[in-house]
């Protein structure tokens, strides 16, 4: 049996218990292709307190009652429910993990030691680099680089299992058809997490008080007083706000360009792939980011300089360019499904399961 230790809800808990959308439809994604034999989820720490009832035959909420105290208390209940899931997986299984961390790393102990038969694989998505030798991070990073085989979506130097591969999401497999650009535009999208080393906002706000004719739409969370004051002074940066998924895709399908302007010199951003780019990718949109990802090698992107002037060059060289020369960056989602679909990830996780038993 194949299990999946992950952390998701039914999407209309997503947002009332504040998890990650990114997260849940990774795991949704992944799930869809019917690799999992059975889904445990496990939910993190800030959660506590009574858990709306729900019922999903696809997964099974492990969710201990120490959790309703609140606390301490409530945060050591992860700890009894990783128990609770050992209990229930016997010796000839596999266990495929959503990231190694706090929520799983009990769980991995706990197998290694008493169902050493057992394979223990994890999907590291993203991983914050250890600041010192001993802490939390580092025993972590000594986990996933000692379990049995790894999916990582970056090829960080820091993930040393030898039997992993690297690939950077995983498409729905549900049938749905993302809207072609038949008309490439000048707008623009800049959504997720608005930290400075992750979407470059500040830099993304002056460029585009520079180049007014190209349109900065924004969504996610943000009380930059720099973003509403030059939402005020600027007409062609306009600010959404959190948005539900429904007019997150509205959106999504009115603009061309899918920006990510990640730090490239921050280790994070060599440890992780944007969720955001496998989406806007699959829905057909043009992606710009200030990375080159090798994971994408074979996708056409446009790169630009993570600077004001290096970034206002790229808007005025998009502007420049004919619709013919920008639509050779668009309409890759049958491309992108092709090489990340469950199929894909369900004979990669095979693969690398038959491997370790060698």
């Amino acid at each position: 049996m194949r299990i999946f230790v992950t952390h998701i809800l039914p999407e209309h808990l997503v947002a009332k218990y504040r998890l990650s959308f990114a997260a849940c439809n990774f795991s949704r994604n992944l799930m869809s292709g019917g690799g999992f034999d059975k889904v445990y989820s496990i939910m993190p720490l800030f959660i506590s307190g009574r858990m709306e009832e729900f019922e999903d035959s696809n997964n099974e909420l492990i969710y201990s009652s120490m959790r309703h105290y609140g606390g301490l208390v409530a945060k050591l209940a992860v700890f009894i429910e990783q128990i609770k899931v050992f209990r229930h997986i016997n010796r000839h299984d596999t266990v495929w993990l959503y990231n190694v961390s706090v929520l799983n790393v009990l769980l991995i102990l706990l197998l290694k030691l008493c169902k050493p038969k057992v394979g223990v694989y994890a999907i590291e998505l993203d991983f914050t680099p250890p600041t010192r030798k001993l802490c939390a991070m580092s025993l972590y990073l000594y986990l996933l680089n000692h379990i049995d085989g790894v999916i990582k979506l970056a090829d960080s130097p820091l993930f040393t299992c030898e039997n992993s591969v690297c690939l950077a999401g995983v498409t729905p497999d549900n049938g749905v058809e993302a809207p072609i650009i038949r008309k490439p535009c000048l707008e623009f999208l800049l959504s997720g997490v608005l930290q400075p080393d992750i979407s470059s906002l500040p830099m993304a706000l002056e460029a585009f008080a520079q180049v007014s004719d190209c349109r900065l739409h924004i969504t996610g969370n943000s009380d930059s007083k720099q973003l509403q004051e030059y939402v005020q002074k600027y007409p062609n940066i306009i600010y959404h706000g959190v948005l539900s998924s429904d007019a997150y895709m509205d959106l999504l399908h009115s603009v061309t360009f899918q920006l990510s302007l990640r730090n490239p010199d921050w280790k994070d951003n060599q440890c992780n792939f944007p969720s955001k780019i496998i989406e806007a990718l699959l829905h057909n949109r043009i992606i710009i980011s200030t990375i080159h990802y090798l994971q994408i090698e074979r996708i056409e992107y446009i790169e630009t300089e993570r600077s004001v002037e290096g970034f206002v060059k790229t808007l005025q060289q998009i502007r420049s360019m004919c619709d013919e020369e920008l639509m050779d960056y668009a309409n890759q989602s049958e491309l992108v499904k092709k090489n990340f679909n469950p199929d894909v990830w369900n004979e990669w996780m095979t693969k690398i399961e038959h491997k370790s038993k060698k």
